[in-house]
């Protein structure tokens, strides 16, 4: 027992001593801890509708406050033909489209069914899916409230008998009818996949090399250290640029998932987040001493990422703060461009802030990691 409390008590000196373990023990925890618990939430708030109303009555405008006043809806906008919707989608503006056609309260008056459209956004399966019951839940209100309101009118007859209006939805999906959550699922794991690959990589081979003490050869060999630089991070390159065509095409050979937009876009867009996330293993590895120490400093980077990006709990859910704070976080524009390339077609006249977003992120992390790395080398 005094042999293991000694061992014990070696082990404690050590880490305690080693200034680079600290942090993550003691402050990655709290750090993950409040921005998950800000982040992560099952509640599925501000879907984002816009209104197409043909009918402009007070029984349309009564069906839009039920819909808006519930709380989970925000009304951004009004629209008044196919284009505007269509761009609206594009450019992920709404989520939902309700239309109402110009014979809605008509219908209601002649006491028939009354019939309106939701157009949706499909791309986030279990978004429109969780909307599609919210709004049948008000529509379950909305009818009881007309078939109250009759009969209170006609109380004088037999209630079974009385004929009241009742309000009915048709909806349509976009770019993905079937509401596979595949779809939208296998996008966010090319950015997981990658976020993994090239950065655990890089940071796992560079540390090694100070481990093993084979970067002091690198260093007096004649190389210089931009090229050692290249030399190191470009195979991460290739791999990751092969695993994007893998998981995109077991994606499309297995789950059905479809390529829309255009493939040189999604490659190009593919090396520039390549970039940010090389950047992130160089920096990584000029903090660690240790294989292990890089793969733990890595996870903090990447769960924190991988919430705060979207790629499964919806950006608009999360408080303004951690909304705004996502901004700095390059995984949220590459998910935005390979979602919308693969499941809407669009190209780079509305991807261009995204791209531009990518080109800065990678230019600044990678450049500014390779100046590290150069220093440590000198």
């Amino acid at each position: 027992m005094r042999k293991i409390l000694a061992l014990t008590r070696k082990e404690f000196i050590q880490t305690f001593r080693d200034k680079r373990m600290l942090p993550i023990i003691f402050v990655a925890p709290i750090v993950q801890l409040i921005f998950l618990g800000y982040a992560v939430t099952t509640d599925v708030k501000h879907i984002y509708i816009k209104i197409w109303d043909m009918d402009k009555s007070p029984q349309s405008r009564n069906i839009i406050n039920s819909i808006v006043n519930c709380g989970y809806f925000d009304n951004v906008g009004i629209i008044n033909n196919d284009k505007d919707m269509k761009e609206s989608f594009k450019k992920n503006k709404c989520d939902f489209v309700i239309y109402i056609p110009s014979d809605f309260s008509r219908k209601i008056k002649r006491l028939e069914k009354a019939k309106f459209e939701i157009i949706a956004d499909g791309s986030d399966s279990n978004l429109t899916m969780i909307g599609l019951n919210y709004l049948n839940e008000i529509i379950n209100r909305e009818n009881a409230y007309y078939q109250k309101e009759v009969m209170e009118k006609k109380s004088g007859l037999l209630g079974r008998y009385i004929k009241t209006p009742q309000i009915t939805l048709n909806m349509k999906v976009r770019y993905n009818p079937e509401l596979e959550s595949s779809h939208y699922m296998i996008p966010g794991v090319v950015c997981l996949i990658l976020t993994l690959t090239t950065m655990f990589l890089t940071s796992m081979a560079l540390t090694k090399e100070k481990e093993m003490g084979t970067i002091e050869q690198i260093i007096v060999s004649p190389i210089k250290s931009y090229e050692i630089i290249i030399g190191k991070t470009l195979p991460f390159v290739i791999f990751g640029m092969l695993d994007v065509v893998f998981i995109m095409s077991i994606g499309m050979i297995i789950f059905n998932v479809p390529i829309r937009g255009s493939v040189v876009l999604l490659g190009f867009s593919s090396l520039l987040f390549i970039l940010t996330t090389l950047g992130l293993g160089i920096f990584i590895s000029t903090i660690s001493k240790t294989q292990q120490q890089a793969m733990l400093t890595s996870f903090i980077f990447v769960f924190p990422a991988m919430i705060l990006s979207g790629f499964v709990f919806p950006i608009s859910n999360m408080p303004i703060e951690v909304q705004y704070l996502s901004y700095l976080i390059p995984v949220r524009y590459f998910l935005t461009i390979i979602r919308m390339i693969v499941l809407k077609g669009v190209g780079i006249d509305v991807l261009w802030p995204e791209i531009l977003a990518l080109i800065i992120f990678g230019i600044v992390i990678f450049t500014f990691s390779s100046l590290r790395f150069k220093r440590k080398l000198g």
